[in-house]
């Protein structure tokens, strides 16, 4: 088992084997939704996904493996475009519950206004899990810099939307794992509520 409460630098398909299995309590993490711009900066579009697909496929079977059978949640972060590429990927290896709906008040765009993103929330435990699927939580364009500092990675996610998750699905003393790291936002959220982590980033 890797150390707990520790940022590992390295490739997350690689670290995650050294976590046993059956042993981690949640699952929060917010991959790169590769629709961006590419490295030719020309713009990303949803065919570009498919290259991920061997890679999303060894990640998912990973976290089937590790999270625990009974009790274990995944929560990944996500877009509209991304949404429908992962479902059938990660439906094959942990089922999919709901897709969960975070308000963020403000953001950009022209074409309507990009004030949601999505969470794609998976679990093979059979409880009850209460509460909407639609959510409001500041973004860093509308606040969240007041209680989380100043942005430091572009997409960045607020504290108190991981803590949510968090609450939601664990128990002091729980592990969970986030295997995109970003500015370490699940660290801080399992310290203030008492989890240890594991995060992996490169």
């Amino acid at each position: 088992m890797l150390e707990l409460n520790k940022i590992y630098n390295g490739d997350c398909l690689e670290l995650i084997k050294e976590i046993p299995d059956n042993s981690i309590d949640a699952i929060i993490t917010d991959p790169p939704y590769f629709l961006g711009v590419t490295h030719n900066s020309l713009k990303g579009n949803y065919s570009d996904l498919i290259i991920m697909k061997p890679f999303f496929n060894d990640l998912f079977c990973q976290f089937s493996r590790v999270l625990k059978k009974e009790t274990g949640c995944l929560y990944q972060c996500c877009d509209w475009r991304t949404y429908p590429f992962l479902y059938p990927i990660l439906d094959q290896h942990i089922p999919i519950k709901n897709l969960l709906v975070w308000n963020k008040i403000s953001g950009p765009g022209n074409t309507y206004t990009f004030i949601y993103e999505l969470i794609i929330f998976s679990t093979k435990a059979n409880r009850n899990f209460k509460g909407s699927n639609i959510f409001t939580v500041k973004s860093f364009n509308s606040g969240a810099k007041i209680t989380n500092g100043e942005k430091v990675h572009p997409t960045q996610k607020p504290i108190e939307l991981f803590e949510k998750f968090i609450l939601d699905s664990t128990n002091v003393g729980d592990i969970v794992l986030d295997c995109f790291g970003g500015s370490g936002t699940l660290a801080i959220a399992a310290k203030k509520t008492n989890r240890n982590y594991i995060i992996f980033e490169l």
